[in-house]
């Protein structure tokens, strides 16, 4: 394959996706910033290969993205990934749905590997050796170093010959059928962002009296909006620390131009006031709605109620299924069972959130089923 090249015009572009159109395959790959050098979720670059050439897209040189989008959407072109789920969120994001889908690491996993990470699988099937190092660099800087450019177009070059070998293994261990309706239902999962419902964290909700939980809800929410504002991800605006501060000793605010950890952009009198005004509304709204200040304790009926599910639980685990998960692990992979039947799967069929017949896969299913029956166990009630 020649040298990566960039593309960084929107005429360059244009030539790239009419290329593509063409082919019958191609993989893509995207490096992105989640929040930690900018706000929010930032596609920083795409990764192309065809079979004679590797582009390197960069979308903030490029106004229009859209054609792009309708070849990945396009069924006639099998556009081949490894561990897709961040891209198509990403994707998703602007406003791509791509289909006919390989994605190698889903390959991996169904053959049973036990490390299915790209540099992994690259080197025990192709005998490749990738470098991560910068994985983690920062993909919003311009321009980019060339060992970012070589890392990138690495994670990409080598996909089509991983598919190939892929896909043989899958034939040959009658998995191929297995894998289509897998790639199916990446597909069609809805991958938009959930509604943020509160910005407290599990340890903080099950430990906060109610009332101070609102008010430290509407600070991180001022938070939120300030890094929106400025563009930069929470930890850079000021510290968590601070704002459990601000909740305790409001008093710390008639220092704020002197405080550590602030970003230089919002470290004025006029953010320090409307901070205030967001902690004194919160007061107000808190003692409105009756809001406790006592941490909420558990009744002795939903401690009891607790106990009951705990023991529901851990009876059905042991004794349905995970000897299922035992069988399949003996009968088609210690690495492939997970797959077949996750510890998620298994908490929600035991409280019936799902049933049996709306696990996906089909295959899923009836191989548990196919356990079951082998082992002697009665399933019915989760069906």
């Amino acid at each position: 394959m020649s040298i990566p090249v960039m593309i960084q015009t929107q005429e360059e572009f244009e030539k790239v996706v009419k290329h593509l159109s063409g082919l019958e395959a191609f993989a893509i790959d995207t490096e992105f910033d989640h929040n930690h050098y900018a706000y929010g979720f930032t596609l920083c670059l795409i990764q192309i290969a065809a079979p004679d050439t590797c582009y390197l897209i960069d979308p903030f040189s490029i106004p229009d993205l859209t054609s792009l989008w309708r070849v990945l959407e396009d069924e006639r072109s099998e556009k081949v990934f490894h561990d897709c789920g961040e891209d198509l969120r990403l994707l998703h994001l602007h406003g791509c749905s791509p289909r006919n889908i390989f994605d190698t690491s889903v390959a991996a996993k169904m053959l049973s590997f036990e490390k299915i990470g790209l540099s992994s699988v690259l080197n025990e099937l192709l005998g490749v050796e990738s470098s991560k190092k910068k994985q983690q660099s920062n993909w919003l800087k311009r321009p980019l170093l060339p060992l970012q450019l070589e890392y990138a177009a690495t994670d990409v070059i080598h996909l089509l010959a991983l598919r190939k070998v892929f896909a043989e293994r899958l034939q040959a261990q009658n998995r191929w059928e297995w894998f289509e309706q897998m790639m199916r239902v990446v597909e069609r999962k809805d991958y938009s962002p959930k509604p943020k419902e509160t910005f407290l964290s599990p340890k903080e909700q099950r430990d906060l009296a109610p009332f101070q939980q609102y008010i430290l809800n509407e600070l991180y929410r001022f938070r939120d909006e300030q890094a929106k504002y400025i563009n930069k991800p929470h930890y850079q605006v000021f510290p968590e620390q601070l704002v459990y501060q601000v909740m305790q000793t409001p008093v710390v605010l008639k220092d704020w131009m002197n405080l550590k950890g602030i970003h230089y952009r919002i470290q004025n009198e006029a953010v320090a006031e409307q901070f205030r005004m967001v902690l004194e509304q919160a007061e107000i709204t808190a003692k409105e709605r009756s809001l406790s200040t006592q941490k909420q304790s558990p009744t002795s009926q939903e401690v009891a109620e607790w106990q009951r599910k705990a023991t529901r639980y851990n009876r059905l685990r042991e004794h349905v299924f995970l000897p299922i998960k035992r069988w399949i692990e003996e009968k088609y992979g210690a690495h492939f069972a997970p797959y077949i039947l996750s510890n998620e799967t298994i908490s929600s069929l035991i409280a019936g959130d799902i049933k049996l017949s709306e696990v996906a896969p089909t295959f899923q299913q009836n191989i548990i089923r196919e356990a079951a029956q082998a082992l002697n166990i009665d399933i019915s009630a989760f069906e």
